[in-house]
Order: structure tokens, then C-alpha cells, then sequence
């Protein structure tokens, strides 16, 4: 996804669905979604997006885990 183009919010639904009960990292789903391994922006604007979107995607993100400069986020089912 680049940064100029609106992200299909039922794709990166149907990546989190993949994972069903397991706990999955933001790298999982930017590579998933762009079909290329994730780069540090990738995994950046992802981040901010399955926060954003988080109830709708129905995932929390695991306290403590990435954050800015921190490493991918870890996500889980809510």
C-alpha cells in the first residue's frame, strides 16, 4: 500500500481473519496485504491503521508490545 492510496479496509479484514485465534504482528499483515516482505514504513502506516481500526477488525493490540521505534506491534482477537 502506498501512502497516496486509500486502504481496502475488507482485504485487511480478510488478512486478520487468516490468523483466526492467534496472535499476529503488524510485519504479518503489511507483508500479507502488499504480497512483498514489510519495510519500516509499511509496517508503520500499518501500525497506525489496525489501530485505528481496531474495533472494526475486532483485534486489541498486546500491552507493551512495538510501538514506535519499538518493533512490530503483536495483535490478538478481542
Amino acid at each position: 500500500m502506498t501512502p497516496s492510496t486509500s486502504p481496502n479496509l475488507d482485504k485487511l479484514r480478510n488478512i486478520v481473519q487468516k490468523f483466526g485465534a492467534s496472535s499476529f504482528t503488524t510485519d504479518q499483515v503489511a507483508s500479507e496485504y502488499d504480497d512483498a516482505p514489510a519495510t519500516a514504513e509499511s509496517t508503520e502506516q500499518f501500525d497506525a491503521l489496525l489501530q485505528r481500526h481496531a474495533a472494526v477488525l475486532g483485534i486489541h493490540a498486546v500491552p507493551g508490545s512495538g510501538g514506535q521505534g519499538h518493533g512490530a506491534t503483536v495483535w490478538q482477537p478481542a
